[in-house]
């Protein structure tokens, strides 16, 4: 079903992206060792992979990091190695797993669940024994998180990608800054600089994509929805996948119009509140600055100075200047030539 809130696993269920899917599927199919897949919150990264590596032809499981990192505070190469052999007995059963790392000491098997004893060393061996066996994909959903770590994992992608031939990373990012301080594929002094890799980036739908995708998923699950309606849900959701699928499974539930763009705006005020607050905790200028951005103020001197009147005092620029930088490696605000502007309609929303 289109209008399902849910990550995607299948391709019936995915509504266009087949250039980013063709895209996809021919970096694995020539083994580049490593794909990135970037955009903003909601835009459908996570269902991408899922239904690639549903149609793939090559195993592959998927890490989520951020989950890891929530789970233990960091995302340790124990950790990792731990979700790759649980991932693999999934889909390949225990018993050829304990094949695979026969030999490999620091390794127990507790049922289905996995205990690493030893560090570092562990992951890479288990990347070469995965390496041999044959063509392998591994997907890490929200990629910045592995720099909550000890460990580099960039020397580890720069080793595995001249190594592993069989082996390909694809690495997923909403905050998409952050993911591009990590690797910093363009920086000289980067172990991956120079390495070949395949970016993809997912946009937002356009207008006509977006009416397209809500008079589909309207029509396979029964729903009759006016132009009217289809329109303003376009207008106040602007091409946001995640968002405008909401809004569609408000109506499959039984909502009006009205009540369903209602509840949806109730819920994703809620969803973002959320997801920013651990950014508040590390400075209240992070909320304030995005409520002056949402209240029409773009420029860098018209945030400056909304700022230091809410504050009463003036502000540091470099200070400020890093303020702006970080919401926008988090994602929350997208700089052009005009100014900052919050990308997304709904996060907009909260922050009024």
């Amino acid at each position: 079903m289109l209008f399902n809130p849910r990550p995607k696993t299948r391709k019936d269920e995915f509504y266009d992206r087949e250039f980013e899917l063709m895209t996809l599927e021919r970096a694995v199919e020539k083994k580049v060792g490593l794909v990135i897949v970037l955009g903003i919150r909601r835009l459908g990264k996570s269902s991408l992979v899922n239904v690639f590596l549903n149609e793939s032809p090559y195993p592959g499981i998927r890490i989520d990091a951020r989950q890891l990192y929530f789970q233990h505070k960091s995302v340790s190469p124990n950790a990792l190695a731990k979700e790759i052999l649980e991932g693999l007995i999934r889909i390949s059963g225990i018993e050829k797993v304990k094949q695979l790392i026969s030999g490999i000491r620091g390794v127990s098997f507790m049922g289905l669940s996995v205990e690493i004893k030893r560090e570092h060393a562990t992951l890479t061996e288990i990347l070469e024994r995965i390496n041999e066996f044959g063509r392998f994909v591994l997907v890490i959903d929200e990629a910045q998180y592995l720099r909550f770590s000890k460990a580099s994992y960039v020397d580890m992608l720069a080793w595995a990608i001249d190594e592993l031939e069989n082996v390909t990373f694809i690495l997923t990012g909403s905050e998409v800054g952050l993911l591009e301080d990590l690797l910093r594929l363009h920086s000289p002094e980067s172990p991956l600089f120079g390495r070949p890799y395949v970016e993809i980036k997912l946009e937002r739908f356009s207008r006509e994509q977006s009416l397209d995708f809500l008079k589909k998923g309207s029509e396979e699950v029964g729903i009759e929805v006016t132009p009217d309606e289809l329109y303003e849900a376009v207008e106040e959701l602007d091409g946001i996948v995640g968002w405008l699928t909401l809004y569609g499974y408000n109506r499959f539930l039984g909502l009006g119009h009205r009540e369903a763009l209602g509840r949806l705006k109730e819920d994703a005020v809620k969803i973002v509140l959320s997801e920013f607050s651990k950014l508040k905790e590390i400075s209240p200028r992070y909320e304030l600055i995005m409520r002056i951005v949402a209240r029409g103020r773009h420029s860098w001197s018209e945030i400056k100075r909304s700022l230091e009147v809410i504050e009463g005092k003036k502000i540091d620029d470099r200070n400020f200047t890093n303020l702006l930088k970080n919401l926008v490696k988090y994602g929350y605000l997208e700089k052009t030539g005009e100014g900052y502007f919050i990308p997304d309609p709904l996060v907009e929303e909260a922050f009024r």
